[in-house]
């Protein structure tokens, strides 16, 4: 591949990126605005990411994905700061601001010691190992938190069929590796996010692997999704249990991707 065509697939990523936040922005909006002051004001920030350069240079692009955020700064606090400007500048700046807090979240790597952190970065390298530490992309499935936990059933599913934007992130990004690090009990919501995309229908497929319970470690299928694409437990519990939960699930991690 030349430098030009390299140049070209990784603008591609950052421009396909930016119209999915654009193209969802509207309808989030509206659905935001139509909520109570106070839950509102409970709501965090969506999160949102850039496509970094240590993952646009990587030789194996892999996409992390978690459950939800869990405090990732005041959505009222931001709209409030924006509101003076109209609203394609608004939606644009807002955008600007939350990869910016992605990119100097990433960058600072402050929460590295914290379970999600440590397993990601362990995982990242099993499945990775010549590409450092640090060169992956991270997501959440619920792109927003209700004072720092999961948010309400009726929220949550009033957010989601209106910022649904993780099929098209993946779809914007082409990673080759997608480990969904949310456990078995999110399995519907996976199953919600992926429903009707593409094709219409639940094509999504959970896929067992020998020698491993379903709630350990399963392979998802579907068409937004690489090959390559497991849910396995979230490190905040497979920590604790690492001679069982972790360890068995990063030796078969890395022995599936190499294969």
């Amino acid at each position: 591949m030349s430098e030009f065509e390299v140049f070209e697939k990784e603008r591609r990523m950052e421009l396909a990126l930016q119209a999915t936040y654009n193209e969802w922005w509207r309808r989030m909006f509206r659905a935001v605005k139509s909520l109570d002051e106070q839950d509102i004001r409970k709501l965090s920030n969506p999160f949102v990411i850039k496509c970094l350069p240590a993952y646009r240079k990587a030789r194996r692009k892999v996409f992390i994905v978690g459950k939800e955020t869990n405090g990732w700064g005041s959505f009222y606090e931001t709209l409030d700061h924006f509101r003076y400007a109209d609203t394609d500048v608004q939606r644009e700046e807002i955008i600007q601001y939350l990869q910016w807090m992605y990119e100097d979240f990433r960058l600072n790597r402050k929460w590295d010691h914290t379970p999600f952190w440590r397993g990601s970065r362990e995982l990242f390298r099993a499945v990775a190992p010549d590409d450092g530490d640090d060169a992956f992309l991270n997501a959440q499935l619920i792109p927003f938190d209700y004072m720092n936990g999961r948010p309400p059933s009726n929220l949550e599913e009033l957010l989601h069929s209106e910022f649904n934007v993780l099929p098209m992130t993946i779809e914007a990004i082409q990673p080759d590796v997608v480990l969904f690090l949310t456990g078995y009990a999110y399995d519907e919501r996976i199953k919600k996010t992926f429903r009707n995309q593409r094709l219409l229908g639940d094509t999504l497929a959970f896929h067992p692997i020998d020698g491993f319970h379903q709630n350990q470690l399963v392979r998802l299928s579907h068409q937004v999704l690489p090959y390559h694409t497991y849910r396995t437990y979230h490190p905040g519990y497979s920590l604790l249990h690492r001679d069982t939960a972790f360890d068995p699930v990063k030796e078969k991690l890395k022995e599936l991707v190499e294969v």
